[in-house]
Parts: structure tokens; C-alpha cells; sequence
């Protein structure tokens, strides 16, 4: 079976983009620089292609109960217009899959998933509509998103003619079919935070060339991964495994909630947070090193091992990396080291995000 490939492939390839396979799809790796495209998030603007992400709709007078009683957040009291981040847990509270959940209508629900295709959340999830009255559809072959990045993300979305919502978490939908309609939601990818766009497929490639034209710059995958660990963003399922706890990857902020009803996984999420029972946590390691440490090495303070190298991102000849350290190294600044492939190489941790 063939690699996956995004409606902008043409428009990637006349931009001189350089292309890579991840996670079964075909994927602009750069568009000639990667310093040059996190300059421009990180001063301006930067638009990402996020074709990959699967959409799925969840409809019916039972929704917005049921979602609430699946997800880690607070779904019952999202208002129409707005939307939030969840993980999506088994009953010890281990990750099983990410998303972001907005409210578009009064019984209507859109989902983008992180790393999780449309097919396993229906799988997962079908097991548990059974006396409710919610219908879930795959709506990826008809919608797509893409993301404006930057502190002149929202100037660059009025500059192409669309709505910028105001405050976390806000959706604005341009038309009211649950198909057809655009809808921009805030959502920071980067440190310096922007907005995710859902929209038609076939209309990408004109919303792609208005948001170049109002001076977003392509970026590709190599720069956005630098961003999102220069953020502290966890990605799902490169930095988590099913294993993981949303305490671990301080994910409690954004994607939990305590002021909700019962739902999958809640007793264990209480029961970590009242008793701070968290051995490990996800932290910034810096190196001055060419080579980006492989996923599971080891890092360590002497000869102890206090920690796993999550996912990595070179920019020139700085790597910063995630991992999952254990407390004896919760320390900015403190020395430890990376071993992998019989090299050993000195690393700074730091704290997320990391500091600009």
C-alpha cells in the first residue's frame, strides 16, 4: 500500500519543498531552510500542512454526555464555539490516543485526532455507544487542517480574509454545513501560539495560496518538530507510549480536568494529583551536538540512569530533546549525559518550555 499524500502535494512541490514518509503519509520534510522557517514562526508567521490528521465527526442528543464520560476534559460544559484538548485513556489512566474536541453545533462535535487514525478511534469508542444516541463519521477524505503559527498569525488570517477567534480555545465557522464550512480554532503548536484551520479538501489549495499571499512562509516537518520541542509540546505517539500518564507529560493543565463528571481513567488521574505519585516527568535536555540522540537512550548522572530520551530536533548545531527523567535530575541547568550506540555526550537539563 502506497504512502498517504496530502491535496497540497503540487503546491509543496512548486515551493522547492524536499519531502519525507512519516507515520504512512507523504510529508514536507523543508522548504530549503529549516532556521529560516522557525525564524518565521518564531518573528512573523508560519503555515503548517496537517493533512495528515484525521477528522471525525460525532453527532447525536447523547454527544456531548458521552464525550464527556471518554476524554480526560471537560466536554459538558463546552459551549457552542468552543473546543479543548483530551487525552484519551483506559481505565488505569494510560494514554491510548490525543485530540482536540470542538463544539460546532447543538449536538454536533468535530474531532482532529493526534497519531490516532479514524478507523482505531471507531474501533475504540464503538464498544461504548451502545444505549446512547451519537454517531461517529470519518470526515478526513472531506476536510483537512492546516495551522498559521506566530505572532503574526492572526494578522496574517485577516490579511486572507479570515475570522481570528479571540481567547483558548475559540472556534468561528464560516457557514453552517457541517461539511463545507471553514473553521479556525486557536491552538498553540509553537511558543509563540497561532490557529488551526478545518476545511474542505478541495478547497485547501487556495486557502494555502491566501495564506502564503497575506506572507505566512511554508514549514515543514524538520522545523516544526524543532518548535514543538522548543514548546514542550509532547507528540503522540512519538513521545508517549501506553504507558504513559498525563502527569508525566504535564498535560494536566491542558487536557484534564476536575470539575466533571466520572469518565474513563479518572479515579487513578484523582488519585496521582491528590497524592503527587510521579516518579518521572518530561523535561528539556540542550547538547551542542550534530546527532540527534536515538528514541530510549539513556540518560544519566554518573552511572546511575535517571531517565529515556523522548523525541529530538536539531537546529544548526544545536539539539534539544525531550525525556522522561526521574526526580534526582528535576534540575535547570544540571549536567547529565546521553548514552547511546557506545557514545556518550554531555547534556544541560532544562526546564519546558525551553527558555528562548
Amino acid at each position: 500500500m502506497g504512502l498517504s499524500k496530502s491535496p497540497l502535494l503540487a503546491a509543496h512541490g512548486m515551493a522547492g519543498a524536499t519531502f519525507v514518509e512519516s507515520a504512512g503519509w507523504l510529508v514536507p520534510a523543508s522548504f530549503g531552510s529549516v532556521p529560516d522557517e522557525c525564524a518565521a514562526v518564531r518573528t512573523a508567521a508560519g503555515v503548517y500542512d496537517l493533512s495528515d490528521q484525521g477528522v471525525v465527526s460525532l453527532v447525536g442528543p447523547d454527544t456531548r454526555r458521552f464525550c464527556n464520560g471518554m476524554f480526560t476534559n471537560n466536554i459538558r460544559d463546552l459551549a457552542v464555539g468552543r473546543g479543548n484538548a483530551s487525552a484519551m485513556v483506559d481505565e488505569k489512566a494510560r494514554i491510548q490516543g490525543m485530540l482536540r474536541l470542538y463544539h460546532v453545533d447543538t449536538e454536533a462535535f468535530l474531532a482532529v485526532l493526534e497519531g490516532v487514525t479514524p478507523e482505531a478511534f471507531e474501533a475504540r469508542y464503538a464498544k461504548y455507544i451502545i444505549f446512547d444516541d451519537v454517531e461517529v463519521t470519518d470526515l478526513s477524505e472531506q476536510l483537512g487542517v492546516v495551522s498559521v503559527q506566530g505572532p503574526a498569525a492572526a494578522a496574517t488570517l485577516a490579511r486572507a480574509g479570515l475570522p481570528v477567534p479571540e481567547g483558548e480555545g475559540a472556534l468561528v465557522s464560516v457557514g453552517s454545513d457541517p461539511v463545507a464550512s471553514v473553521r479556525v480554532a486557536t491552538n498553540a503548536r509553537s511558543v509563540a501560539g497561532g490557529y488551526d484551520i478545518i476545511a474542505p479538501r478541495d478547497a485547501l489549495a487556495a486557502l494555502w495560496a491566501g495564506l502564503l499571499g497575506a506572507g505566512a512562509k511554508p514549514v515543514g516537518l524538520d522545523a516544526r518538530e524543532v518548535l514543538r520541542i522548543d514548546a514542550g509540546l509532547p507528540r503522540w505517539p512519538v513521545d508517549m507510549s501506553e504507558k504513559s500518564l498525563i502527569h508525566e507529560l504535564r498535560l494536566v493543565p491542558t487536557h484534564a480536568s476536575f470539575e466533571k463528571g466520572c469518565y474513563i481513567g479518572q479515579e487513578v488521574i484523582n488519585r496521582i494529583d491528590v497524592m503527587g505519585q510521579v516518579v518521572k516527568k518530561i523535561w528539556g535536555l540542550e547538547m551542542g551536538e550534530d546527532a540527534i540522540p536515538p528514541i530510549g537512550a539513556e540518560v544519566k548522572i554518573g552511572d546511575d540512569v535517571v531517565g529515556t530520551v523522548l523525541s529530538g530536533a536539531r537546529e544548526g548545531s544545536r539539539v534539544r530533546v525531550l525525556a522522561l527523567l526521574r526526580k534526582a535530575a528535576w534540575e535547570q541547568g544540571k549536567d547529565v549525559s546521553v548514552h547511546a550506540g557506545g557514545r556518550i555526550v554531555p547534556a544541560t537539563v532544562s526546564d519546558l518550555p525551553f527558555p528562548s
